[in-house]
């Protein structure tokens, strides 16, 4: 086992508990093919040779969240951003002392890139028709966390299947704001329905009928959080018992029209 072998095996264990637990490779070369300039492997890390993304693949990562606001409410109450902030503690306990470039797909990251297509490339699943990237075993229930561009010419990932190709689409058919356009969902078409409706205001019909990873599905709270921070933080809080007048922070979203365009 190399260096970098030992490095990722003990990393992909540190994060498990936290629930970090699907994790991909794509060589720096292969990354630097598509990125954008400012996002290349010379731009934000000289010398990384493979670039390593850590997901959450079904509920873990939230049962890790939840049961650390239970043990000590200031997870939740210290920041507007709770569970990014997490994902962020986690890095920092599983790698400390290391010196890797990590980037967070983030609210607030300072240099976003672009996560779905790392994550891809990393084998983490297959673009879909829904617009997430989709695992064969875990289906769209998954959240892109953070990735780290490393020294180490790393053993690369998989390519991940076409879950799609041959799927007679009942997302499709599920979804109310006939979000989909000549079969891929349209982020203007979404953003233009949830103007008009709350249909679609604590969860994603379109999502939750894809048949793929449907055992791995997000609670109702979960998706609440996601989808509508201001709503999933105030029933947070109310699941976990605190008071609202102990939160400083009001939640944020969600912004339809902004990220519309």
């Amino acid at each position: 086992m190399t260096e970098g072998e030992r490095w990722l095996h003990e990393l992909e264990a540190a994060l498990i508990p936290w629930g970090l637990n699907h994790v991909g490779v794509v060589s720096g070369q292969a990354w630097d093919a598509v990125a954008r300039p400012e996002t290349t492997t010379s731009a934000l890390a000289p010398g990384a040779r493979s670039v390593v993304v850590v997901a959450s693949a079904g509920p873990a990562l939230w049962e890790a969240f939840v049961g650390a606001c239970r043990a000590d409410p200031q997870h939740l109450l210290s920041t507007p951003h709770p569970l990014d902030q997490f994902c962020r503690r986690a890095v920092h306990a599983a790698t400390a002392g290391q010196e890797h470039a990590w980037f967070h797909a983030s609210f607030d990251a300072p240099i976003p890139l672009d996560f779905r297509t790392l994550a891809v490339l990393a084998g983490l699943g297959a673009p879909s028709r829904l617009g997430l990237v989709l695992d064969a075993e875990w289906g769209p229930w998954m959240g892109l966390r953070a990735a780290a561009f490393v020294p180490f010419s790393l053993p690369l990932s998989p390519p991940a299947p076409d879950l799609c190709a041959d799927c007679s689409a009942p997302c499709e058919v599920a979804c109310p704001g006939d979000a989909f356009v000549q079969g891929r969902w349209s982020v203007a078409r979404c953003a233009s329905f949830h103007q008009v409706s709350v249909a679609c205001a604590a969860s994603c019909a379109a999502r939750s009928a894809c048949p793929v990873g449907s055992v791995h599905r997000y609670s109702d709270l979960e998706l609440l959080y996601h989808y509508n921070r201001a709503q999933g933080r105030v029933a947070l809080r109310a699941a976990l018992g605190i008071p609202a007048e102990q939160d400083p922070h009001m939640g944020s979203g969600p912004y339809w029209g902004a990220w519309s365009g």
